[in-house]
């Protein structure tokens, strides 16, 4: 079973580069001031989900409009809608995972840790983690899944003291993660991390923001 702890910053070190800054903390307690803020690079990219929102829009109600990225995302939630259900979910995570390359922050950007827009991240055909998952969500709400229904889930892997990130999505009350090292669908239950950090929809679906995870509701066989 995975367990959430209480993280309030976190560096997300997909390609080995950084460590978890953050471990169990209270919800009070000061996070290292070199670490990132999640509901900050959440809401930062979110900025660009919107912009990029508005372009598939244009693009979708007129061809022409179509830049080459925005055509290769087309190609891939077309796909997702061809599907129902569970199908729609694997065609997704396998259409992502094999259009994307694994790349770090730092050969591609020359960061630690940069989040990339859906449209980035198919423009340039390469990414970490994170920009795997923020793909596969824009990518899933495209193809009809509710925005309640998605999550991006920073976790911890048993074995190392490095972060990942995935996508999920909730069908018939069950959580499946969607993860770049994967063509499978996981079971939250059956995935060998424990939840570090959840990150959801606010009130108005325009915005996300970090949800600490001491004080948020545990997803269905997390604890």
């Amino acid at each position: 079973m995975l367990r959430v702890i209480g993280v309030l910053m976190v560096a997300v070190g997909c390609m080995g580069i950084d460590p978890i800054v953050a471990a169990e903390v209270s919800p009070n307690a000061r996070p290292a001031s070199s670490a990132f803020s999640l509901a900050e690079k959440w809401q930062g990219v979110q900025r660009r989900i919107a912009d990029d929102e508005s372009r598939f829009a244009d693009c979708r109600a007129e061809a022409w409009m179509c830049s080459d990225a925005e055509r290769r995302l087309e190609a891939i939630v077309d796909l997702g809608r061809a599907r129902e259900g569970r199908a729609r979910i694997g065609e997704i995570n396998r259409a992502v995972n094999l259009a994307i390359r694994p790349v770090s922050d730092e050969r591609q950007f020359g960061v630690a840790d940069h989040w990339s827009g859906p449209l980035e991240t198919i423009a340039s055909g390469k990414g970490d983690c994170e920009d795997y998952a923020i793909l596969k969500l824009f990518a899933l709400q495209q193809s009809g899944f509710a925005r309640s229904d998605l999550r991006l889930i920073i976790v911890s892997e048993r074995a190392a003291q490095s972060a990942h990130a995935v996508a999920a999505v909730r069908l018939h009350g069950r959580w499946l993660l969607l993860d770049n090292r994967f063509l499978a669908l996981v079971d939250i239950e059956q995935a060998p991390y424990r939840v570090v950090a959840l990150l959801e929809p606010d009130m108005d679906g325009r915005r996300y923001a970090a949800i600490d995870a001491v004080a948020a509701p545990a997803l269905p066989g997390v604890m």
